[in-house]
């Protein structure tokens, strides 16, 4: 049994116990058998290399909410879901005009069908509205608004985490989050980019490592997750 093989049976293992059913694809989506498969086992093992720290899961950049689903699944089922949360953040209207400026090579349509209703609805369907929140706007203010609203509500310890997954395709938002969340991720934690070909993910990222003197460490699997920082 290869890798994907044995990762579709565990998937339909955990969809039995949790009460949910899965089918076999057809002919228009087998394409999702080699590329949304493997993507799916890049997430489980970079879920796994924090399982067992402690925090919350942040992630910059929701899409359509697919890393909300699978990593809110996965904190309920490993059931951590208690003591931990999934919050994204999001324009959740496409890219900004910063963003746009700043980064040649991005749309400002791809993502305008990802509205937020749309997005909450998902979770809502996954019954995942408890363990995961959204946060809307720009990052280069929303992000350090909630770091520093969450610290006024609950105390400087509210929001450690144990895994950042940068998402922006954009320079400014992932070295902003960069700046914000490190001294915020424990020991263990990771902070991880998805930007595949490089750009401005990747340009925050090898910056920040080499302010901060950080390792960089690069993914191990096809189709993991391209590069990451593992807190020491």
């Amino acid at each position: 049994m290869n890798i994907l093989s044995s990762l579709k049976a565990k998937v339909k293992t955990l969809l039995k116990l949790h009460g949910d059913t899965y089918h076999e694809p057809d002919a228009r989506d087998k394409y999702l058998e080699a590329i949304e498969l493997s993507y799916l086992y890049s997430m489980f093992n970079l879920f796994n290399r924090v399982r067992k720290v402690p925090g919350h899961i942040v992630e910059v950049g929701v899409g359509a909410g697919r890393n909300a689903i699978v990593l809110g699944k996965l904190l309920k089922f490993t059931s951590q879901h208690s003591n931990a949360k999934y919050f994204g953040f999001d324009t959740f209207e496409s890219y900004t005009k910063l963003d746009l400026k700043e980064n040649d090579g991005l749309s400002s349509t791809r993502w305008k069908d990802n509205s937020i209703e749309f997005v909450k609805n998902r979770i809502d369907n996954h019954g995942l509205n408890k363990i995961c929140e959204f946060i809307v706007g720009d990052i280069r203010r929303s992000l350090p608004e909630f770091i520093k609203e969450s610290h006024a509500r609950h105390g400087g310890d509210s929001l450690y985490c144990r895994l950042v997954y940068i998402d922006t395709s954009s320079y400014t938002p992932s070295k902003v989050t960069l700046e914000a969340l490190y001294e915020l991720v424990v020991p263990g934690g990771i902070i991880a980019i998805d930007q595949r070909r490089q750009g401005g993910e990747w340009k925050a990222l090898v910056e920040f490592c080499e302010e901060a003197g950080c390792k960089l460490v690069v993914g191990d699997n096809y189709n993991d997750v391209p590069a990451y920082i593992l807190k020491e």
